[in-house]
């Protein structure tokens, strides 16, 4: 991908003058569209699997299925690091996350997170630098603190989900009130009236959620059988100029 010229984005082009229709391209990034959920289907495009958008609290996070070969590839290699019963994390090596040519771990999250740009800045990602992969995997009664990352821009996939020990009854409760049913949870600021600060989902194998590197958000610990395990990564994105 081409860098950046390292030029202030403050500083006018060359005979560019300064001007309202500027200064609204400048912000225009800071203002949310009028709806509540996108939902953007552009396969016709080749641009890869359904994308849906949520955007409960003003940071959008992106979700979309990623191919059943790539998981696959992706565990058969973390079954071999893994220990049954033995919760662990480790970084996956750089010559993994790229075999595959367009296939490749990195491919395919280099694709998501551009299209997570374009969406959310209204211009292209100029560089893309993916600063490590690694493996997360836990048993009952494990968590996953609530914390934020280091990148701009960081994500999660679900590569197995445990089986949930009476789901009918955990699933009623929620994050605040002590689920325990694996879900990942998403925060924004504290409880304040009319607004919304929490967002769960229940993980599924292959969902890829992308989403900013400072947004809180954990695991919570699971009741059940089996193994969650899931893959993260931080990345760092430079975007074109509007």
């Amino acid at each position: 991908m081409v860098a950046l010229t390292g030029r202030d984005p403050r500083q006018t082009r060359p005979g560019e003058p300064e001007g309202p229709e500027r200064k609204t391209r400048a912000l225009r990034k800071y203002e949310a569209e009028a709806i509540a959920v996108v939902a953007e289907g552009d396969v016709a495009d080749g641009e890869g699997p359904r994308l849906d958008l949520f955007s409960p609290f003003g940071p959008m996070i992106a979700k979309a299925g990623m191919p059943s070969g790539l998981v696959d590839r992706i565990n058969a290699f973390a079954d071999r690091q893994v220990r049954d019963g033995v919760g662990s994390e480790f970084l996956l090596p750089p010559q993994f996350v790229g075999d595959g040519g367009a296939d490749s771990l990195m491919r395919h999250t280099e694709r998501l997170i551009a299209r997570y740009v374009r969406h959310m800045e209204g211009a292209a990602a100029t560089r893309i630098r993916i600063d490590a992969f690694w493996i997360v995997s836990q048993y009952a009664g494990t968590p996953s603190p609530v914390h934020f990352h280091s990148g701009d821009i960081s994500g999660v996939m679900y590569l197995k989900v445990p089986n949930i020990e009476g789901p009918e009854h955990e699933e009623k409760k929620t994050y605040i009130s002590g689920r325990q049913a694996g879900y990942i949870n998403f925060l924004i600021g504290g409880k304040q009236r009319f607004s919304k600060s929490l967002i769960s989902f229940k993980p599924r194998v292959a969902d890829f959620y992308v989403f900013p590197g400072w947004l809180l958000h954990g695991a919570e610990p699971f009741r059940g059988t089996g193994e969650r395990r899931s893959l993260a990564f931080n990345a760092f994105v430079d975007v074109a100029e509007g």
